[in-house]
């Protein structure tokens, strides 16, 4: 009988698409450079895969990141979709640990080579696409979800953090935009009243519905204007996030607020207040209950949680995880994710799928009434994203 050698095999069109379909994305990149017909045959393959996914890994103090290292580096190395965007939340505790790393100058001697300290955000940089943004989110705690059991936790003070990993998908767009706040506040103390300009400062395009806009602030102190006029000028969306401790993006780092603008026809968004005098699980419930009534779907859906630093189980009498749990009940299939952080934006925005269910642009009025508080404290903010 006749060798058959690998080469040969490989030449079948067939068996060849069958195996370049099972390598995730970043060996799919590299199998692309070796010809014109594996390059055809890996952007085919990558085209299909719109898969959001994600990871999440906790530290001790004694182990550190460098244990973890490895983990990070897996995750990135086996994504199946090509990250478009990433978000990270991670605690502030791990966001200061330095991650050790093989110094970037070679030795003529490999063991003496020395090794240099970077930050986390820094270590998951290098490992992204250069094209692909990421922004970290940095609190005194942060929730969690795992991808392989899909358990989330509330890592109230235990240091951990979580990536999600989102592919480019038709009719979803992802737009960030900066404000200096400093530069607002200056020009209000020096005038007596400033008018926020949303244009001059947002990166969304004119014709892009936004649906959502996760608004983040690292400073004490937001000027309430803000997010008020964000709330006018982008109409029927909802408006979710709140103060952290330190924010991280490789496109920008000045600026003291960040915006991330969730955009497209396929986007369905909603999202729901838990206030202070919820105490208890059977009231989480009936709130959490008002998400699902929406009928969002839940293929392709992640969802965010931002709760104030005195919520989790000091204000559930000892017990953990409850409002993630009850959101778990309603959406088993979801990823939560989120921090402990300042101080909560948002407020609730039930926006029923149905009413969504064309792929149209839908009127931006909404009637006339007065606009919802923006700006809370020991509250929770619970906002779901479907991509339908």
């Amino acid at each position: 009988m006749e060798e058959c050698h690998a080469s040969e095999v490989l030449r079948l069109p067939v068996i060849l698409y069958k195996i370049l379909s099972f390598l995730p994305c970043k060996a799919l990149n590299s199998c692309s450079r070796v010809c014109k017909v594996w390059s055809e045959y890996a952007a085919t393959i990558k085209k299909k895969r719109k898969k959001i996914e994600w990871m999440s890994l906790e530290c001790d103090e004694e182990e550190g990141l460098n244990s973890k290292a490895e983990n990070l580096s897996a995750f990135i190395e086996q994504l199946s979709s090509e990250p478009d965007h990433v978000l990270m939340f991670c605690t502030s505790r791990l966001y200061e640990t330095p991650v050790s790393l093989p110094s970037s100058h070679p030795t003529r001697f490999p063991r003496n080579a020395k090794c240099e300290a970077v930050e986390v955000t820094s270590f998951v940089e290098k490992l992204l696409p250069k094209i692909c943004p990421m922004f970290a989110l940095v609190a005194d705690g942060v929730v969690v979800t795992d991808q392989k059991t899909n358990k989330t936790c509330e890592m109230e003070d235990r240091d951990a953090l979580t990536l999600l990993s989102i592919p480019k998908i038709d009719g979803f767009d992802i737009y960030t935009f900066y404000v200096d706040i400093y530069t607002y506040a200056n020009r209000m103390d020096e005038s007596g009243s400033a008018i926020f300009e949303v244009d001059q400062v947002s990166t969304v395009p004119a014709d892009k519905e936004v649906k959502a806009i996760l608004f983040f602030c690292d400073e004490p102190f937001c000027p309430p204007e803000i997010g008020y006029t964000l709330l006018q000028h982008y109409k029927s969306c909802v408006i979710a996030g709140g103060y952290v401790d330190n924010f991280n993006s490789n496109r920008n780092s000045e600026a003291s607020l960040m915006c991330i603008a969730l955009c497209g026809p396929r986007v369905h968004a909603a999202s729901v207040i838990i206030r202070e005098e919820v105490n208890t699980a059977q009231e989480v419930d009936k709130i959490i209950k008002k998400l699902k009534d929406c009928n969002i779907p839940e293929e392709n859906s992640f969802a965010f949680m931002f709760a104030c630093i005195g919520r989790g189980r000091g204000h559930f009498k000892g017990s953990e995880n409850v409002e993630s749990s009850v959101f778990r009940k309603y959406f088993p299939k979801t990823p939560l994710f989120g921090f402990f952080g300042n101080g909560e934006v948002g407020f609730e925005h039930l926006n029923k799928y149905e009413e969504n269910i064309n792929t149209e642009k839908v009127s931006s009025e909404i009637p006339n009434k007065p606009l919802p508080k923006l700006y809370h404290a020991y509250t929770t903010i619970i906002c779901l994203v479907s991509i339908n």
